[in-house]
């Protein structure tokens, strides 16, 4: 699915989209459902699978009869996560098919720095791993990466085979990677080129949704930037350098200038306080901005109802439900105690403002 191939010349169909995507949101799981879940066993989830929506998925990995039940569980999730926002993906025209299609392509961007990662050397596993499956790129492409490219060189040239934008971008990336072994500079170059790309994609839509979509992506710039900006500074590359630019938030002199996370925040925009949670450490602290970003656009889901608000929200919904759902199968096949259980998942905050 490449959005300038498909329904761009249309007239966007918001009204129309945010009524089945509103409709099927009720459907999402429950705070209850994720606590009763965390209190069982893996066989426990694996029948409430059966009977969810997750079901048919499901049954397609027990008909495949391989993998553990782990996997199979992992594998019907992440399809079925899928399904849910290709589906309604399939239903926008037009404006709103495109600015859907930034939602899906950030599948493609989890997807390239799952194999950057991998790249470096070491034992992969035989299986590919549970793909953001809703990405623009098919995922035929990233099993390929997977399996046949076990080094950065192979990586880039595989990419340069493949006619899709995205595949240039992750190839920029294992060409960073082959020719310095720093993957910190590779993942920048990917992430530089993702966005990049959609900013020149999207430029001169300046109606109210598309800036909405121009703040998704500063915001975006600035989880990154803020992860960069916690790595101790022999870590990172020196200057301005180390950091995207076109974030929403931080400035590239605050950045570069401010060293205490209280001092950053104030005057960004972001109404995220450090230390609010009693975060004690640098991941702690940036697990606890991710967790602000996830709650900002999933509160957009009942913003703006004609508008690409709704896709926003939806889809953070929908990925959380994925993330959370997969961490508890891990989790209980591990038999973690429910309390650590709950301490790690990202469940929706009452009355959430930004």
């Amino acid at each position: 699915m490449i959005p300038s191939q498909k329904f761009i010349g249309e007239s966007p169909n918001y009204e129309y989209l945010n009524a089945v995507i509103r409709a099927r949101g009720t459907r999402l799981l429950g705070r209850e459902v994720f606590s009763r879940l965390a209190s069982g066993s893996l066989e426990d989830m694996e029948l409430f699978l059966l009977e969810s929506r997750y079901g048919p998925r499901y049954r397609e990995q027990l008909a495949t009869g391989g993998g553990s039940l782990l996997e199979r569980i992992e594998n019907a999730l992440a399809w079925g996560a899928a399904d849910l926002l290709r589906e309604a993906a399939s239903l926008a025209r037009g404006e709103s098919f495109l600015f859907f299609s930034v939602i899906l392509s950030l599948g493609d961007l989890h997807n390239g720095r799952i194999l950057l990662r991998a790249s470096p050397g070491g034992i992969r596993p035989k299986n590919s791993p549970a793909w953001h499956r809703y990405s623009l790129a098919d995922l035929s492409f990233y099993d390929d990466l997977w399996k046949k490219c076990s080094t950065p060189a192979d990586g880039a040239v595989r990419c340069h085979e493949e006619n899709h934008d995205f595949a240039r971008i992750l190839g920029e990336a294992y060409r960073m990677l082959h020719e310095t072994g720093d993957l910190f500079r590779a993942e920048r170059t990917l992430y530089s080129g993702w966005f990049g790309w959609w900013r020149e994609r999207l430029r001169g839509r300046n109606n109210e949704n598309g800036r909405r979509i121009e703040e998704y992506l500063g915001r975006l710039t600035d989880l990154w930037n803020f992860s960069i900006w916690l790595r101790p500074r022999e870590e990172g590359e020196a200057g301005e350098r180390a950091f995207l630019p076109g974030g929403w938030g931080f400035s590239q002199e605050a950045l570069e200038s401010l060293d205490k996370p209280e001092k950053l925040f104030a005057g960004s925009g972001w109404s995220f306080v450090p230390g609010k949670h009693g975060e004690r450490t640098r991941s702690d602290l940036f697990r606890s901005f991710q967790r602000h970003f996830y709650e900002w656009q999933r509160s957009l889901y009942r913003q703006n109802l004609l508008g690409t608000d709704v896709s926003l929200g939806y889809a953070a919904q929908v990925v959380q439900e994925w993330k959370n759902l997969s961490l508890l199968a891990v989790g209980l096949s591990l038999k973690m105690p429910e309390a650590e259980l709950d301490r790690h998942l990202f469940l929706p905050e009452e009355g959430y403002h930004e």
